[in-house]
């Protein structure tokens, strides 16, 4: 019994604590104290743990002997890498979904995609949670959940630069014409063209996360 009150308590700890390290309240570099999270979240010491050895394990924390857990800081290199990772897994799984996908799954994917503002919202909180329904329509129209497994790591751990890449100038209205074409592409049933349209929108959403490492290196140089 105290096993199953724990775990709902645990996924709930790291869901908060991951949300704010996307949103930035707990900046790349910074320590998180145990005490704290218990405090805010009205959970034990024991769960606290357990959650952060989760994101531990996820790398969207560290934990230093003698410091504790610290989110984790990305240097440009790997931000790079794990951009390059979450193109060839999106880009598949829209070649797979042209390949795959019936007409309720591009019917499912045309009101996910319909449900991104033209404009960002005022959440950003609000915008990701859409945005992971449009994901989630994308990997069912695929049909390889494991793909979407793959994708799900990835994504938390790039999860700190999402609110950079999304809070750019004129980045919204940019990211929902890309995912539109992706869309149609998959509709009209053309793999290569979902795949390359695909690859493009992770790598124009690289492109402003790495302009943002860079520049934070050089203030720091």
């Amino acid at each position: 019994m105290l096993e199953r009150r724990a775990a709902p308590l645990r996924e709930q700890a790291v869901e908060e604590i991951r949300a704010s390290i996307v949103r930035g309240e707990l900046a790349p570099g910074s320590r998180i104290t145990e005490k704290s999270i218990e405090l805010r979240l009205g959970v034990s010491r024991t769960v606290v743990r357990e959650a952060l050895r989760q994101l531990e394990s996820e790398r969207l924390i560290r934990i230093h002997p003698g410091v504790g857990p610290m989110v984790t800081e990305l240097t440009a290199d790997e931000a790079r890498q794990l951009y390059e990772v979450r193109a060839a897994l999106e880009a598949a799984a829209a070649r797979l979904a042209a390949s795959n996908a019936d007409e309720a799954g591009i019917r499912a994917l045309r009101e996910a995609f319909g449900r991104i503002p033209e404009q960002a919202p005022r959440s950003l909180d609000e915008l990701l949670t859409i945005k992971g329904e449009f994901y989630d329509a994308l990997i069912a129209a695929s049909r390889n959940p494991i793909i979407g497994e793959q994708l799900a790591n990835v994504q938390a751990r790039i999860s700190q630069l999402r609110a950079v890449t999304l809070s750019a100038p004129d980045r919204q209205t940019a990211m929902r014409a890309e995912l539109g074409a992706v869309v149609d592409a998959i509709a009209r049933g053309d793999a290569d063209a979902a795949y390359a349209l695909s690859v493009a929108h992770v790598m124009a959403a690289s492109a402003i996360a790495l302009d943002h490492l860079e520049n934070r290196t050089e203030a720091f140089a």
